[in-house]
């Protein structure tokens, strides 16, 4: 018993599936303009036919028009794919109608050319439209026994003819079944894949706030918590010069621990100037460049150069470029020695270029970095789809960023 329910749920599932393939939208202009041409040729045939029965034949192609427009297309409008009532009855109708057509006049068996992949499109599964097929054949097959009397000859050409088309129906609806199941396995393969890169994609923009996360973390340990070491080490020496009375030796170390923490405080500003935002916000992308090498000048010492043309930026963008010229003013202060620095905003194209360039100290950009700055530039300029370039000599260092205007940045 249990066997038979899971074939029964296994036919279910096979209907279902072609239920769905069958439920493809079909233009009804296209039935109507096969109609319109099966009735006009069957016209023509039933007026040009020999055997004299013009009134017979236009009832039969009357009876067709009317199990179309009452019947059969509303059905192939619904296009639900269900095996309904209204689609058993058009499709018997159809049939009947087939046979009624033949019977009137043997020419008119070119109804069968619309009739068959029409069965086809109003019943939902592969095994109800073979059997609506065979039914039409059998229908035509009397139909034309009929019409041109019972005798061993018309039964085999009838039988021969008709047999014929079945199998080239039968064929050409089960291979237009399997294209049809193909393409909606394609369809469905693609949605997955749409779905895998929208996740990956997530997942990378997760993977790059991680990265970030685990960046700034080492950057505290490395220059603030390290500053903030040695000023508890030299508060505590202080405090034993201080017990001793060696008033000398405390304003030294008083001096020391000021430096030390003056340099905090610089590591510090320059740890936040990396990581949040200057000003993007509420205004444009210019102005915080402006902003941005004025404070810089201030805190370095180093005569920073800003030419920012108007660019219009999304505002996920406008982040995106003023972190990359915080970090590459960072690396200009830490490692090149360089007394000036220029900033430079242009768009070319669809591209926005941004260009911070010095004039001290090169290196060599194929060298492994042990820093995670330019890492760091190069996985957040990734993500908004632009590009990192580096160009370093003796006569000094030009960092290189650019954004695509039509991206999408993850800030």
């Amino acid at each position: 018993m249990s066997g038979m329910s899971g074939v029964g749920a296994s036919r279910d599932r096979a209907e279902a599936e072609w239920s769905a393939l069958s439920g493809t939208a079909i233009s009804m202009r296209w039935w109507d303009a096969g109609l319109t041409a099966t009735a006009v040729v069957s016209a023509v045939l039933a007026t040009t036919s020999s055997t004299g029965r013009t009134t017979a034949s236009f009832v039969g192609i009357g009876l067709l028009l009317l199990a179309w427009f009452g019947l059969a297309r509303p059905v192939v409008r619904r296009n639900d794919g269900l095996l309904s009532v209204p689609a058993v009855s058009a499709a018997a109708a159809l049939v009947v109608v087939g046979g009624v057509a033949v019977a009137a006049t043997p020419e008119l068996a070119v109804v069968q050319a619309f009739l068959m992949p029409l069965l086809w499109t109003l019943l939902p599964a592969p095994r109800s439209a073979i059997v609506a097929n065979v039914a039409l054949c059998l229908a035509i097959s009397v139909g034309f026994v009929v019409s041109i009397g019972w005798s061993t000859e018309a039964v085999s050409t009838a039988a021969t003819s008709e047999g014929l088309s079945l199998v080239f129906s039968i064929a050409l609806g089960l291979w237009i079944t399997t294209i049809a199941r193909v393409g909606a396995e394609r369809g469905r393969l693609l949605d997955e894949l749409r779905e895998a890169q929208a996740e990956l994609a997530v997942r990378h923009r997760d993977a790059g706030t991680s990265a970030e996360r685990e960046r700034l973390a080492r950057e505290i340990h490395d220059t603030i918590a390290q500053s903030l070491t040695g000023v508890v080490m030299l508060a505590q020496q202080t405090r034993g010069t201080l017990a001793a009375g060696d008033v000398a030796t405390t304003l030294d170390r008083l001096d020391v621990i000021e430096t030390a923490a003056r340099e905090a405080l610089t590591e510090a500003r320059t740890l936040v100037a990396a990581t949040a935002s200057s000003g993007p916000a509420g205004t444009d992308v210019s102005a915080a460049l402006q902003r941005l090498g004025e404070r810089f000048g201030r805190e370095s010492g180093i005569v920073v150069t800003v030419d920012a043309g108007e660019v219009e930026l999304p505002r996920d963008l406008q982040v995106v470029v003023v972190r990359c010229a915080q970090e590459a003013l960072a690396n200009v202060r830490k490692h090149s020695a360089s007394p000036t620095a220029r900033v430079t905003l242009t768009a070319a194209g669809r591209t926005a270029v941004l260009v911070v360039a010095d004039d001290g100290a090169g290196f060599d950009p194929a060298t492994p970095s042990t820093g995670f700055g330019l890492d760091g530039l190069r996985e957040r300029l990734g993500l908004s789809g632009g590009r990192l370039e580096i160009a370093s000599g003796d006569d000094g260092t030009v960092v290189t960023a650019r954004v695509p205007l039509a991206g999408a940045a993850a800030a």
